[in-house]
Formats: C-alpha cells, structure tokens, sequence
C-alpha cells in the first residue's frame, strides 16, 4: 500500500490501552482520515524503516512526518479538529517531561492493565481502515 499522503497510526496489538484507544478513534474520527497497523506487523517491519526495530510505542506517519510517543499522541489529537485538538495546548510542556509520562505509564501498562487475549474482529466498514 502507498503510505505517501496516508496518515497511519502503529499500535501495539497486544496492548488493551493502545486497542482501546484505536477503537476510540475509529469512533471519533468521522472524516476517516487514519489507517492502523499494527506494530507486530509485517506492513509495520517494512514501512518503519526509520524508526528503531525494537519501538514499544505508538507511531504516527503523517505526510509530514514520523512521530513517536507522546509527539505522536499530540499530533494525532490535533488532527481531530475540536474538541480533541485542544490537547495539543499539552505540546507547551517539555518534551522531555511528556516522554518519561509516556515511557512511565508505557512500562506498566501490561501490568496495570493486562495483555490482549484475543482480536477484536473490525466491523466490515472497520475493516477498510486497517493495513
């Protein structure tokens, strides 16, 4: 798949949060601006060839840019227009404050919230969005 001009979210399939947050999306984003993929994916090892093999965090590729964890939560949240894009006013914090919230709460998420035991199956409409 072309990903020139795409906006892709990468998530960690195996994370309950990180599915949860792509099925929140999928809900909120009415203009169906994003496609998913996961991050154990075989589209994922081959189109994140400039991000670190072993990334445990979520990945936006925009036509702008690549982004990674807190970044690519930010840039997302402003791509939703209103109300959502109002999180963006957080990108006034460091970097590198927002980075160790994110690694923080990424390093404990399994525990705290567990691992996915099985897919959820996409609706047919859902289906299209996802690589």
């Amino acid at each position: 798949m072309e990903q020139q001009g795409k906006h892709i979210i990468f998530f960690d399939g195996d994370c309950l949060v990180c599915n949860r947050f792509v099925q929140i999306l999928l809900r909120i984003d009415r203009k169906k601006k994003f496609l998913f993929s996961s991050l154990q994916s075989e589209f994922a090892r081959t189109a994140l060839v400039n991000i670190p093999q072993n990334i445990d965090s979520i990945v936006y590729l925009s036509p702008t840019g690549s982004f990674v964890k807190s970044e690519a939560v930010l840039k997302i949240c402003e791509q939703l227009g209103f109300p959502y894009m109002t999180c963006y006013l957080l990108k006034i914090l460091p970097r590198g404050w927002r980075d160790a919230l994110y690694d923080y709460f990424a390093k404990n998420r399994y525990r705290w919230f567990g691992k996915n035991e099985f897919c959820t199956i996409p609706s047919k409409s859902e289906r299209e969005r996802f690589i």
